[in-house]
């Protein structure tokens, strides 16, 4: 199960997505030599037929490795609440 820590708002803790579908990362060069990420959250709707996108993170990072940071940052996955525990 993926839970999602979206953007944080100004005086307010950052909103937690659950049940989530699946996670988009958007990634781009840019001019200056500096990558463009964006992270998207897409969840189902529980009262109409149809899926739903939220922004989770739109930054502008300098390597690799802040574009996982990133990540990290705002995804937190976990073990799924409705699958039964694994045999030993």
């Amino acid at each position: 199960m993926l839970d999602i820590h979206a953007r944080e708002f100004a005086g307010r803790a950052a909103p937690v997505i659950r049940d989530v579908e699946f996670f988009r990362i958007e990634l781009a060069s840019l001019d200056d030599g500096s990558i463009h990420v964006a992270l998207t959250a897409t969840t189902v709707d529980e009262t109409e037929p149809q899926l739903l996108d939220q922004e989770i993170a739109r930054d502008r990072v300098a390597t690799i490795d802040e574009v996982l940071a990133l990540i990290r940052r705002h995804v937190r996955v976990g073990p799924r609440p409705d699958l039964p525990a694994p045999l030993s």
